[in-house]
């Protein structure tokens, strides 16, 4: 905590790494500083544009995910199909035990 002339005091706050200036006669924050991944500050700007995009980068990282998930469908059946083919090759063959590999 830092004291200043014009009666404004700054606050590191423990839990978020914000530097928070607090004007006590308004009894409100006058200023707040972030920092960002990279360990550099940024103004409270700065990161209510960061936070405003949120919704723009949720919806590219669903994009992704849905494009990742197009061709499982048909690996996964595949993958069934060939493990049934090696079930009926040989039908008298048990699958491993847990007790096998001690």
């Amino acid at each position: 905590m830092s004291g200043r002339p014009d009666r404004l005091f700054e606050v590191d706050c423990p839990c978020c790494d914000t530097r928070l200036t607090i004007d006590p006669r308004a009894k409100r924050i006058f200023h707040t500083v972030t920092k960002g991944q990279d360990g550099e500050t940024k103004s409270f700007e700065d990161a209510v544009k960061d936070a405003t995009g949120g919704a723009q980068r949720a919806a590219d990282k669903f994009k992704d995910v849905l494009a990742s998930e197009e061709g499982k469908e048909d690996r996964l059946d595949d993958m069934f199909d060939e493990g049934l083919k090696k079930a009926e090759d040989d039908p008298n063959k048990k699958p491993p035990s847990i007790f096998d590999f001690d």
